[in-house]
This record gives C-alpha cells, structure tokens and sequence, in this order.
C-alpha cells in the first residue's frame, strides 16, 4: 500500500510541477511603436520596433531600450530600419532582422556597423544565435532559414511553411511554424521532426530550463509545449484591443516572461510559477 500510495504522490508532484502560471508584474506604457522583439543584454532590454507596417521597407523603423523593470530608456536609440523584427546577440553584436537583410549594431555606440542581405529574402523575421556565435534568420515568405557565419550568409534549411520563430537551446534547434501551428525541432541531418502542434500563429520560442518551451501566438496566446510535447495555453489576452503576444523573451533567473504587444505599443513582464 504504501508503494502504491507513494507511485501516485510521486505522479501528483510531476502533474502539478508542470502546471504553469503567469502574474503580470509591470507593463510599459502605451508608447513604443509598435514592438515585436525584446532582447536582454546585461541590465537592458532591447526592443526592436517596426513603427509602421510589418512588411515595409519604409525606414521608419529601429530599436530602443528599457530598463530590466520597464522603465522607457530611449525609444529612438537607433533608426532607420526596415520593419526589424527578431534580435539576437553573438560576438558582442546585435543582430537584428530586418525585412531582407540581417542587421548588425554596436551596443557599445549605438551604431549600425554593417548589413547583410540575404539573397531572395522576401520577409526576414525570427533571429537565435548559437554558442559558436553563427546567427539564424527565418524568412516566413520563402520558408528558409539563413545562416550568417564568418561574415557569409548561406541556406541552412528550406521548406519550411510559414517558419517564424527560432531557438538554438543547446544540442536543440527548434523551429515555430506560424501558417502551420507548429513547433518542431531539427536534427543533426536537418530533418524536421514535429513536437507540438495546434499552436495557432506560432511567433516566438523560448526555453524555460525544465524540457519545456513557451511558445507565442501573434494573435494573443501563450502556449507551454512540455518536454513530452504536450501543450497547455497559460495566456490568452485575445479579448483585448491591440494585445497581442509577439517575439517574447524569457528571463530564466527572474522567471519573467516578457511580451511585445505589438498594435498594443507596449511591452509586458509577467512572472511564471506553478
């Protein structure tokens, strides 16, 4: 009796330590035009803002700054760009995706230093970097992912429909499909293999540090994929005007998940616990 007592305590625990929740802790106000993608380095949050139309050259766009508790830094640290969406950091730069070409910033001087266009991008979306210090762009018009690695930028993997967001965790690149729903990691031969499905307009991934991911949906969601693959919806803010969930950023030592809204211009942190 006991050991079968002890069987099922034992499943409770491993139940229950999946079960996730968020609690908002602060939220900026509504002045950021319109942002897609918060990166953390050291004690800022970098945020790239489209300031237009998500698919315009039209050179309005940029990055700005925020302090690590929301407090407005600069909103107009560096312009001129085109649409940028996903950011990533490699070699002491900041990558940044811009409609069809992959951006590189100075933090140190707030400079654009060079760009990299990527051949037949049609709509450059999600950057991950790796620990090598190789950048990852997504292109959810063509279904590619560009690779730029010692100054060149190459195809590391194709077919992918509707591939936005992306993740190198480690020995584990994944892969958000947004027309598919879809998360999916990618195998040393780079073969898709599908871990989650029924995320509807999957954006951003990001690790946790127990197996599992969360996933955005652009139109307000939320999703936690667990190290078996299975899904439960922690955020849903599709009731509310101009809220939705983009290229989210997880901060694994404060446990804070932080959320571009894009239309909603500002930014939101919320605390995950179980």
């Amino acid at each position: 009796m006991k050991l079968i007592l002890s069987f099922f305590t034992l499943v409770a625990i491993n139940l229950n330590a999946q079960v996730h929740k968020l609690e908002k802790i602060w939220e900026t106000d509504s002045v950021i035009a319109v942002p897609e993608s918060v990166l953390p380095v050291k004690d800022i949050l970098y945020i790239s803002l489209i300031d237009g139309a998500g698919w315009t050259a039209d050179g309005k766009g940029g990055v700005g700054k925020l302090s690590r508790d929301g407090k407005i830094i600069d909103t107009v640290w560096i312009t001129g760009l085109n649409a940028p969406k996903g950011m990533g950091l490699a070699n002491g730069k900041l990558y940044v995706a811009d409609i069809n070409a992959i951006v590189e910033i100075d933090p140190a001087n707030g400079t654009v230093t060079k760009s990299y266009p990527v051949e037949g991008a049609k709509f450059l979306n999600d950057i991950t970097t790796d620990a090598s210090g190789k950048v990852y762009v997504s292109d959810t018009g063509t279904g590619i992912v560009s690779v730029l690695d010692n100054g060149a930028v190459s195809a590391y993997l194709t077919g992918v429909n509707g591939v936005n967001g992306l993740l190198s965790d480690g020995e584990t690149f994944l892969v958000a499909s947004f027309s598919g729903g879809t998360l999916n990691t990618v195998d040393a031969s780079k073969q898709v293999i599908l871990k989650a499905d029924s995320v509807e307009n999957a954006d951003g991934v990001e690790a946790i540090g127990d197996g599992g991911y969360l996933v955005s949906s652009w139109n307000g969601k939320v999703t936690y994929v667990a190290a078996d693959g299975t899904t439960k919806e922690i955020l849903n803010t599709t009731g509310e005007k101009n809220q939705s969930a983009a290229d989210i950023e997880y901060i694994s030592s404060k446990k804070l998940l932080l959320v571009p809204t894009f239309f909603g211009n500002k930014v939101v942190a919320y605390e995950l616990g179980n």
